[in-house]
């Protein structure tokens, strides 16, 4: 499909003022302190696992209420539309880099290496040899206190060894957002062509709508009242056990006896936000999406039935998944191809005009991704990974990125994910591990906050900014420039709230409750132990079965295409294996049955009139959620992970 035409809202455009910008940055730090209590430290809540975070839509909310206060009182003083939604977007680029899924894993990644040691591992021998020089804290007194606690990252010594590790990775973590920037702005009017919907702006849109049209329905706030009052009552039940609260986190439930239990775990959840998100979804995909994980289960129970009893084997649902993602991928090229060659174009200078509405020119755009691609695999070849190694790594993960970003800006899934099935995953099944040098599965493992559950990237954040500047509408090419400024001040601010914080708490006191040692921290160690001491073999049928998942998926996606009727979404396949979206399933099956009896028995008429309850389920619950996290914080109640939204 050909590109869409420049869009003819922009002399209408709202601009982005400094002040909107100014205090945007300075929420950034006080953001990232907040986000490495709750998730990090205290574990209390996961505001960055969901593709909606209640902290920034708990933010605007408050930010929403507050300007109509002012309007009332000094109308030339409030914020416009494009003002608050400038705030949110900076808040939602630092959440998402300093959150759950990003520089949280690599943060951590960076030391437990050393400090966590032992003879019984042998990692001292095994990896320490192969870590590449000057980009990480060696020094022992200096990571002791990391994770003893009770000491400043403001001492001299400490903050001197952290200076350069620090500039390294920041500058590397800056150079991967910037071309996950620039691609967002390449493919931002192809994927507009391609009418995608981008339902994750819906909520931030309808909250600064002029003079609030949903605010005045009384569905929404029933919505509201019903998840809060739920919030409510599991805070008031964790605070006073007396009290009876609805069990809407996640149960696992299991069958018992062979073969049924090889269908693993079954979660089973009820939080409202997801029941707002899922009505927001395609009829098609939600059916697909529950229709393919209980297809996935019964896979596994009937290869197991079949003799096949090795877990994480035939039938390699998440393989196949992989595989889909690349199908995924290859269908997206080829609808882009003639917007591609149009940039290319742009890019030697055969063509101009045409892009001044875009965030950036396409000559900047695509200079841009491939400076920030060469810095990347100029950081990559330092630290030991090979020339080659590095091209398709960075190959493979920018595909799946894209992927993921495309998948957003569609469907709008409540999570997303590959959980530790991605690239590094796929060379190794691919090839063998003995294909790949002990340097470059070094520098994979250091890259394990890239290919941990691929969810949270920033270019679908990047990709929904765009969405909002075309919506509200506000100056692309600005918000361009706002987006670099942030996506910068984000990462240092990130990894100074990390050592500020953990510095003071330790990774090994009580205080300490989050996933950093049991998951964040070992997993990367304990696979390329694995890898080194006993290299994996290429996997034949873990090859066949990416290969079946992509052909599958260009097969589910050519069919969706030809006929109507067809009741299968290629993405629903594609999630087979999505671990987070596995806790959703419930939820999303209920909404695609209340949703299909209200458009078959009330058609669209009913469907907007029950459109602003769910919203309101979304609104309540993130703003409940985000004042516990707040009260938590005030009067040091370090509440339980089940007291919260979070557990994606």
């Amino acid at each position: 499909m050909g590109s869409a035409p420049p869009n003819p809202q922009t002399a209408a455009s709202t601009p982005i003022t400094g002040r909107a910008v100014l205090i945007g940055l300075l929420l950034i730090p006080a953001n990232a302190w907040w986000i490495t209590q709750i998730e990090y430290v205290r574990y209390s809540d996961n505001a960055t696992t969901s593709a909606l975070f209640f902290n920034a839509i708990g933010l605007l909310i408050l930010l929403v209420l507050l300007n109509g206060l002012v309007r009332r009182v000094a109308p030339a003083v409030a914020l416009t539309r494009a003002e608050q939604l400038t705030i949110y977007i900076i808040v939602v680029i630092a959440s998402c880099l300093g959150g759950h899924d990003q520089l949280q894993i690599l943060f951590t990644t960076l030391t437990y290496v050393f400090r966590n040691a032992t003879p019984e591992n042998g990692w001292a021998d095994l990896i320490h040899p192969f870590l590449p020089k000057g980009v990480l804290v060696t020094q022992e007194s200096v990571i002791d206190r990391l994770y003893l606690g009770g000491g400043s990252l403001y001492q001299p010594d400490i903050l001197t060894a952290w200076l350069k590790p620090c500039a390294f990775w920041c500058a590397y973590a800056f150079s991967v957002s910037g071309a996950m920037l620039c691609l967002s702005a390449i493919l931002r009017r192809q994927w507009d062509a391609e009418r995608l919907n981008y339902p994750i702006t819906e909520p931030p849109l309808e909250l600064t709508r002029p003079r609030h049209p949903m605010m005045r329905q009384p569905a929404l706030w029933i919505g509201a009242g019903l998840a809060a009052a739920i919030q409510l009552l599991r805070l008031a039940n964790t605070l006073w056990p007396s009290v009876p609260a609805l069990p809407i986190g996640v149960q696992n439930y299991q069958f018992a006896g062979a073969p049924w239990s090889a269908a693993g775990t079954i979660p089973v959840s009820s939080y409202p936000f997801a029941y707002g998100l899922a009505y927001l979804l395609p009829l098609q995909l939600t059916f697909s999406v529950w229709f393919f994980f209980w297809f996935s289960r019964l896979e596994m129970i009937a290869t197991y039935a079949s003799g096949y009893t090795e877990w994480g084997k035939f039938p390699y649902i998440q393989q196949q998944g992989f595989g889909a993602y690349l199908g995924v991928a290859l269908f997206v090229l080829w609808a882009a191809r003639g917007h591609l060659r149009m940039v290319w174009r742009h890019a030697i200078g055969k063509e101009t005009g045409g892009d001044a509405d875009e965030p950036f020119s396409y000559r900047v755009a695509f200079w841009g991704l491939a400076l920030c691609l060469g810095a990347v695999i100029g950081c990559s070849v330092y630290m030991g990974m090979s020339l080659g190694t590095a091209l398709i790594y960075l190959a493979l993960l920018f595909a799946t990125v894209m992927v993921v970003a495309r998948l957003r800006g569609e469907l709008g899934l409540p999570t997303i994910e590959l959980y530790q099935v991605g690239v590094d995953d796929v060379l190794q099944r691919i090839a063998g591990a003995r294909a790949w040098s002990k340097q470059d599965l070094t520098v994979m493992s250091l890259n394990f906050w890239l290919t941990r559950t691929h969810r949270q990237y920033p270019m679908q954040t990047y990709v929904d900014a765009f969405r909002l500047a075309d919506q509200c509408p506000m100056p692309k090419r600005a918000l361009a420039w706002v987006l670099v400024a942030a996506t910068a001040l984000s990462i240092v601010a990130s990894f100074w709230a990390q050592l500020h914080v953990v510095y003071d708490v330790g990774f090994e006191s009580a205080k300490f409750r989050g996933p950093a040692g049991w998951a964040f921290g070992s997993d990367p160690w304990r696979k390329l132990r694995g890898w080194l001491i006993a290299p994996r073999d290429a996997d034949p049928a873990s090859t066949a079965a990416y290969a079946f998942g992509l052909l599958f998926t260009l097969f589910l996606a050519s069919m969706r295409t030809r006929f109507l009727w067809w009741p299968f979404h290629p993405v629903g396949y594609l999630v087979s294996g999505s671990f987070g979206l596995f806790r959703l399933w419930l939820p999303i099956f209920l909404t695609w049955l209340v949703k299909t009896l209200i458009l078959r028995y009330g058609g669209l008429d009913w469907y907007r009139k029950a459109r602003p309850f769910f919203f309101g389920l979304i609104f309540g619950e993130f703003l409940v959620a985000f004042l516990r996290t707040l009260v938590d914080l005030a009067l040091g109640l370090y509440l339980p992970p089940s007291s919260g939204v979070g557990g994606l």
